[in-house]
């Protein structure tokens, strides 16, 4: 879901973008698909404002660093602006760092100004204020009097209170709107600080303006120097050239790293009909392109996700296909490459409970046989918006609600088809997601024997009910009815490659339940835990892809729910 706010823009009247000063540094320029552009900011003033816009065509995404390495902005709102307010606290000249990613399919030529703020200037701020959150933000008002407007995005309610240095409160607002004006008449005898306390009563972010126009000034002519932007020495992801690209040692099914700001090209000799699955860490946005062996592109991927899917069917009994895997974010992004049999997934596939981390997108694989009622419904906690594809990328299902739950129905006319559903978190919190099949939704803990939920192996086959070893119910006893179905929660922070449970009464470990699965990052497997005895206490033990072992004792899985690895 992409919602520009090009209007906000003009209403907030960055007139040093439409009728900039002499002093003003503005530069324009252009940044390509799925790259990052860094530029120098050389701020000589001891506060400056910075302003960016787009030309409204994509997302774009800013991250704005200290002289010293701290990060002051980190900005991955759905649009193409940023104002702040940069301040030097050094009598000479100092270097900021803009970092600008287009996370859009199409070029953005956007500009750059960096003005020095006097007594008379006025001051622009733009805040990403999250949904349900109450934030504080400073901000100074110069002049006999100012001018203060706070605006939103026009996307939810924002309630709002000012309080001057001493805590005394000067104006508040609990209007329906996002949007309030006030006068600070009378309160000022030079530069004053004060501080904005902002309620989002939405469950989405909003994106706020505060501009504060000072009052009573004359204009001074400004006598300092000349601020400068400039294209950084290193440019990411080579715009304005070719990508910077690395070529992945080894190829075909496993785990790669693609480092910040670029390509890994990994080679995938493909025989048969195989599905491509690729699923990265979380941490940063993956863009996708697949070429066949004669170089023509067969396959992109570039939307907010570091996940992608794709049947392949190679000319001849094997081809080698090139898969592009572009890491736009600031870290390193580790993911998985699955090439999966068809004839191993039988039937429907992909309900499940699937934990969204906050503020990311991703996308499950869904395969459907024949007329199905589909449930997505989340906790309740956080807007999620969803997309439902097929498997050539046509929309099926789209819900932009401001809820997290959605339904829809998928025929595939009498055929196993292979859809896609994606999901965005819009809020700041974790969100679970429950995937369920039918009219009504289905709890999977009540599901009779071991089932997978979530995707369980990224990085090769998908494991399905009968594929992972597991118990039914023990037969006889007064524990044997008891409900002994529990969730393998994984929050190891990478995937799981071995998973053990043994009766704490008996020695060893047994075998390994996943055999040559594995439990990915964030997610969970549910499953019925019994050796066929009365038994209620049992001990677990994972393995990870480091080879960190977590052991969990004493669990009684006929009263606990969860047993979480950290």
């Amino acid at each position: 879901m992409i919602t520009f706010r090009a209007s906000l823009w003009a209403c907030v009247g960055l007139v040093a973008i439409t009728a900039t000063p002499a002093i003003a540094a503005v530069d324009e320029y252009s940044i390509e698909p799925s790259q990052r552009l860094d530029i120098n900011l050389d701020v000589c003033s001891a506060e400056s404002q910075l302003a960016v816009r787009g030309d409204s065509g994509t997302d774009l995404d800013f991250e704005v660093i200290s002289p010293s390495g701290a990060m002051l902005v980190s900005d991955a709102g759905i649009d193409d602006y940023l104002s702040l307010v940069l301040e030097n606290e050094s009598e000479d000249c100092r270097q900021f760092k803009l970092s600008v990613s287009n996370l859009g399919d199409e070029k953005n030529d956007f500009t750059v100004m960096l003005e020095p703020i006097m007594a008379s200037s006025t001051r622009v701020k733009k805040y990403i204020v999250q949904g349900e959150m109450t934030e504080v933000h400073g901000f100074k008002a110069c002049g006999t009097s100012a001018s203060v407007s706070a605006r939103g995005d026009g996307d939810t309610d924002l309630d709002f209170i000012v309080r001057n240095s001493d805590g005394g409160i000067v104006h508040e607002d609990a209007g329906t709107g996002d949007q309030t004006t006030f006068e600070l008449a009378g309160l000022l005898s030079d530069c004053e600080m004060f501080e904005i306390e902002v309620t989002n009563l939405g469950g989405v972010y909003n994106a706020m303006m505060l501009v504060v126009e000072p009052k009573g000034l004359e204009t001074v002519e400004f006598a300092g120097t000349a601020p400068a932007t400039s294209l950084a020495a290193a440019v990411a992801n080579g715009v304005g050239g070719e990508p910077h690209t690395v070529e992945a040692e080894g190829s075909g099914p496993g785990t790669y790293k693609a480092s910040a700001n670029t390509q890994l090209m990994v080679n995938l000799p493909v025989c048969g009909v195989r599905r491509l699955e690729v699923r990265g860490s979380g941490v940063s946005d993956l863009d996708f392109t697949l070429a066949d062996s004669e170089g023509a592109e067969v396959h992109t991927d570039m939307d907010l996700s570091d996940v992608t899917f794709k049947t392949l069917e190679p000319s001849g009994e094997c081809e080698t296909y090139r898969l592009a895997v572009n890491n736009i974010g600031a870290t390193d992004n580790s993911f998985e490459v699955a090439l999966i049999d068809p004839s191993t997934r039988v039937g429907d596939l992909g309900q499940g409970e699937y934990l969204i981390d906050a503020s990311a997108s991703t996308k499950f694989p869904l395969q459907i046989c024949a007329e199905t009622r589909i449930s997505a419904r989340g906790e309740g906690r956080t807007d999620l918006d969803f997309d439902v594809t097929d498997s050539s990328g046509n929309s099926m299902h789209s819900d932009y609600d401001l809820t997290d739950a959605t339904e829809f129905t998928i025929d595939p006319k009498g055929a196993c088809k292979d859809y896609q559903i994606s999901v965005s978190n819009l809020g700041d919190t974790n969100n679970m997601l429950t995937i369920a099949f039918g009219e009504a939704a289905v709890d999977p803990r009540k599901q009779d024997g071991p089932f997978v939920v979530g995707p369980t192996q990224p990085n090769s086959a998908i494991a399905r009910p009968g594929q992972i070893a597991g118990f039914r119910k023990g037969l006889g006893g007064e524990n044997a009815e008891l409900n002994r179905n529990i969730s393998l929660m994984n929050r190891t922070g990478e995937a799981l490659e071995s998973l053990y449970w043994s009766n704490s009464a008996t020695m060893g470990w047994g075998k390994d339940r996943l055999a040559t699965a594995s439990l990915a990052r964030n997610q969970q497997w549910n499953i019925e835990v019994t050796d066929g005895s009365e038994a209620c206490i049992f001990d677990f033990k994972a393995v990870t892809t480091s080879e960190r072992v977590i052991e969990v004792g004493q669990i009684n899985v006929c009263e606990e729910s969860a047993v979480t690895f950290e």
